[in-house]
């Protein structure tokens, strides 16, 4: 029902083409459904890859960034001068202690970074300097105007 509503939502496009992505003797079908922000559409190719010994194609999607698109860097502003980290030991400590010891390695990765990062929610707090809070706000009355403002990127900081 879900992927119903969204490929009828009119800010989404499909991108798949009259090309299948399972092939099965006689039988060929798209079971494969690539959906796209409709400011993408003409920007993205999509084709399914012929060349592999399975019945099921992987799909090809390839981006080319449009000229007017703002790139964002995300950076996290951690305060960590403020950090308490006599807790996060403790909440990491406890926490790892509890777990069970993982079935493989990216298992044990997963976990640890679970870990790590409730941790870091819990125990360090952001660093958001009041001039930025105002550059912020203004940023986003910017992009909720106009999304293509040239302005936004020198708001990004």
């Amino acid at each position: 029902m879900e992927l119903a509503e969204q490929i009828d939502d009119p800010t989404f496009c499909t991108m798949n083409v009259e090309a299948p992505t399972r092939v099965m003797g006689t039988c060929n079908s798209s079971p494969g459904i690539t959906i796209a922000s409709g400011g993408l559409i003409n920007s993205i190719t999509w084709r399914p890859m012929l060349t592999l010994a399975s019945d099921h194609l992987p799909i090809i999607i390839s981006i080319k960034k449009p000229p007017n698109f703002v790139s964002v860097n995300n950076r996290p502003f951690l305060n960590f001068n403020k950090a308490n980290w006599v807790g996060f030991t403790e909440f990491i400590e406890t926490t790892f202690n509890a777990l069970h010891f993982p079935t493989d390695v990216c298992d044990g990765e997963r976990r640890f970074r679970k870990v790590i990062t409730a941790a870091t929610a819990r125990f360090i707090p952001p660093n958001f300097p009041a001039e930025a809070v105002v550059l912020a706000n203004e940023r986003d009355t910017l992009r909720h105007a106009d999304p293509g403002d040239p302005r936004i990127r020198d708001l990004n900081f």
